[in-house]
């Protein structure tokens, strides 16, 4: 029987993780949106799925930040800190794409307010050299 536990989708990439370099993660935002199955798993049998998912996050190399659901939205949030490499990171994405519980799923790779401020103060390099065309 499939389960909605995250860390059971990603048994298939725990041998991309053991060859990661964890020096350098990046941090992604989860948004998950359940389907019927999945509910009827979840209503089967209720948990606080956090510590499993963590436990599956942690054995590939990245961090759990945060669990959440939306209230009145029934979507799933979960941020998550991976190393920084862009085919793990993938292989971790589309992990969730075959199991068939899911209506929609996005990643949304998420940066820190300094580095926003960073961003901003390279918009008129971007737009000087968009004049150049």
């Amino acid at each position: 029987m499939r389960t909605f536990l995250l860390p059971a989708v990603l048994a298939a990439a725990a041998s991309i993780a053991s060859a990661q370099d964890n020096s350098a993660a990046r941090t992604f935002l989860f948004v998950g949106t359940p389907n019927g199955a999945a509910w009827e798993m979840l209503i089967a049998s209720p948990a606080d799925r956090e510590a499993s998912v963590r436990g599956g996050i942690e054995k590939l190399g990245g961090e759990l930040l945060s669990y959440h659901w939306g209230l009145g939205d029934g979507k799933n949030y979960i941020t998550v800190s991976l190393p920084d490499d862009p085919t793990f990171i993938q292989a971790f994405y589309l992990s969730r794409m075959g199991d068939g519980l899911l209506n929609d799923y996005q990643m949304i790779e998420m940066m820190s307010s300094s580095d926003m401020a960073l961003a901003l103060e390279r918009v008129e390099e971007v737009k000087s050299a968009d004049d150049l065309k």
